[in-house]
């Protein structure tokens, strides 16, 4: 997808990390981006909210242009860089925004660090663990995303799971190819960490939080609010990636919650 600015590089152990820095103002937002994409899935909102905020939109380890090194990619190391950006930017509690995969990491992000942060949007994250009928034909694409034809898989997988019907066309072309550059390590790594029910314990989030629920999404807003108390729900009638195929209503939706907050 189309970078919307150069990007600026910190480090975190030793290796480099890509993020967008734009706008100015508090509080300032950190947008997260899911399983095997970048910091331009967020090109409808950052443009919106780099009015008024301080936007920072990273490329997590493996992923866009930061570094990809050759191991295991888990839900806690992606805690970790988000974290020491927070920190090295100079961040006064910022708001964190994830989808999908990313949502997950800013979840765990404000119960490790619940002073760090003032609140989460949630967009369309695993948070629910998967019901067990479908535990098999997860093992099965796991194992696929493991074999030389893992670029295939995982189209496969983006296409029929991510998308429906009524997505854009064009849109569901650009997102299967974008996300395809990504490393096998970080295909099969990354999404295992993702759905283990280690990253979604049940309880409250520690900060205010909504969750963006596309009309797709297996675990039922009852569910999410039962399993975590005090968190919002908000319902979408689209796929997976609310922030591209709904970005005036998520716009919207992050908006009302920002002006809620203490």
């Amino acid at each position: 997808m189309t970078q919307i600015s150069e990007l600026k590089s910190a480090t975190h152990n030793g290796e480099t990390i890509r993020y967008l820095d734009t706008g100015a103002g508090e509080p300032a937002l950190v947008f997260v981006h899911g399983w095997c994409c970048d910091n331009t899935y967020w090109r409808d909102q950052v443009p919106v909210f780099a009015a008024n905020h301080r936007i920072i939109a990273v490329d997590l380890l493996g992923h866009g242009s930061s570094d990809k090194p050759d191991r295991d990619y888990t839900i806690d190391n992606f805690v970790d860089v988000v974290a020491s950006l927070i920190g090295e930017l100079g961040l006064d509690k910022p708001i964190v925004v994830g989808h999908s995969m990313g949502g997950v990491i800013v979840m765990n992000l404000a119960r490790k660090h619940p002073d760090l942060t003032r609140g989460a949007v949630i967009v369309d994250a695993p948070l629910v663990p998967l019901p067990d009928p479908l535990l098999p034909m997860v093992a099965q694409t796991l194992e696929a995303f493991k074999s030389p034809a893992y670029k295939e898989a995982a189209a496969g997988f983006v296409r029929m799971q991510l998308f429906n019907a009524a997505s854009p066309p064009d849109m569901v072309e650009e997102t299967i190819a974008g996300m395809g550059t990504a490393p096998q390590r970080v295909v099969y790594s990354a999404i295992e960490s993702t759905l283990s029910p280690e990253s979604c314990v049940p309880g409250p989030i520690g900060v205010p939080a909504v969750f963006l629920r596309a009309a797709n999404l297996f675990a039922t807003a009852e569910q999410l609010k039962e399993r975590y108390p005090g968190l919002e729900v908000a319902e979408f009638d689209c796929a997976h990636f609310i922030q591209m195929e709904r970005p005036t209503e998520t716009n919207a939706a992050i908006t009302k919650f920002i002006e809620a907050l203490p």
